[in-house]
């Protein structure tokens, strides 16, 4: 199960070849520099690609403001070209103000995220889907699957959830980004960063509500939805258990003495 390059290939067309995500997670969402205006076609915590036009300006610095219109969140942050090609160009974050990481973090919400993952390629046994926040699904007839998308508290790791077959137990963890990268094959052992009970709760609601919100388009997408819910709603209420039991108990307060004379 060879993995994927971030994006697909683009034509040299206006357009690309075929949507990076859904649009409509980002249909009312472009960037504005100087006079151009451009729509965004994905992005994440750390890079976006945008759909250049004639009308965009050349940037004359490397480093260059731009300001974001992702549906009702407004904000400006600072960018770099990271690659282009004739109809795009992709750019990463350089400087993004806490109260612009803010309403970047409200924009990438479970529920859009869920709902921007769409496929994007196939082959013989296996389907790829990508969706907003580099989030990337894998899954086979074998029964073979991998879920992540990138940590929005730590944006130097790839959450993951995986399983190696159908009757084989959820793997939950973290995996460094360039590592990730980096991966020739997702069904080699990945080197997981564990996490606490405390931390696989709180990622599992999350990822749980990224799930729902992924808008099947046929029956196999459906049962493997239906599958990801069960699995994760399993492991959700036995890490509940297991941090329900880590809680400090309350100390009994100590008896008052009795006062002296």
């Amino acid at each position: 199960m060879a993995r994927a390059s971030y994006t697909l290939e683009f034509s040299m067309e206006t357009e690309p070849r075929k949507p990076l995500v859904n649009p409509v997670a980002v249909q009312n969402c472009v960037v504005k520099f100087g006079d151009g205006v451009a729509r965004v076609l994905d992005i994440s915590f750390v890079r976006l690609v945008i759909s250049l036009s004639p009308e965009w300006p050349e940037a004359t610095e490397s480093v260059f403001p731009l300001e974001f219109n992702l549906d009702r969140f407004t904000f400006l942050a600072r960018v770099n070209v990271q690659g282009h090609g004739e109809a795009w160009t992709r750019l990463g974050f350089e400087k993004i103000l806490p109260s612009a990481g803010a309403h970047l973090r409200s924009f990438l919400s479970p529920k859009r995220i869920g709902e921007s993952i769409i496929e994007d390629w196939r082959s013989d046994q296996i389907r790829h889907y990508h969706g907003l926040n580099e989030s990337e699904l894998w899954f086979d007839q074998n029964g073979s699957m991998l879920f992540s998308y990138l940590d929005s508290v730590d944006n130097t790791a790839q959450f993951i959830i995986s399983m190696s077959d159908m009757k084989s137990p959820l793997k939950v963890g973290k995996l460094l980004r360039k590592d990730y990268i980096e991966l020739g094959n997702i069904e080699q052992e990945l080197p997981l960063i564990p996490l606490t009970d405390r931390e696989t709760y709180a990622k599992l609601g999350e990822c749980r509500d990224v799930v729902t919100n992924f808008r099947p388009t046929g029956q196999m997408e459906y049962n493997l939805k239906q599958r990801l819910l069960k699995v994760i709603s399993e492991q959700l209420y036995s890490t509940s258990r297991k941090v329900e039991m880590a809680q400090p108990r309350p100390s009994r307060p100590s008896p008052s003495l009795p006062a002296e004379h």
